[in-house]
C-alpha cells in the first residue's frame, strides 16, 4: 500500500529524521548524545511521535548508538567500521 505524503508532511519528516539523528542515545550510556539527557530525552519522542502519526519508519544507521564503546563487547572492524564512521560525520 503507498500513502501520498505532502511536501510539509515530507518537510516535517525530514526534521523529525534530523532530531533522531541528533539524539540517539549511546549503547554505553543510555544518555542522549545530543543534549545529554538520561533515555530517549524529549526531543527524540518528540520526533518519534511525528513518525507515529505518518506511519513512516524512520531512518535508521548502524553504529548510531555507538555500541564500540560498550566495554567487554569486541570492536567493530573492516567495511563495517568504515561505514559507521563516515555515517557518524
Amino acid at each position: 500500500m503507498t500513502t501520498y505524503l505532502s511536501a510539509a508532511a515530507r518537510e516535517h519528516l525530514a526534521v523529525a529524521q534530523s532530531q533522531l539523528d541528533r539524539h540517539t542515545p549511546t549503547a554505553a550510556t543510555g544518555r542522549c548524545g545530543g543534549c545529554g539527557e538520561a533515555g530517549p530525552c524529549r526531543q527524540r519522542r518528540a520526533a518519534l511521535r511525528a513518525f507515529g502519526r505518518y506511519g513512516v519508519l524512520p531512518r535508521r544507521w548502524p553504529g548510531a548508538s555507538r555500541p564500540d564503546l560498550v566495554r567487554g563487547v569486541p570492536s567493530w572492524s573492516g567495511w563495517l567500521a568504515a561505514v559507521v564512521d563516515a555515517a557518524l560525520r
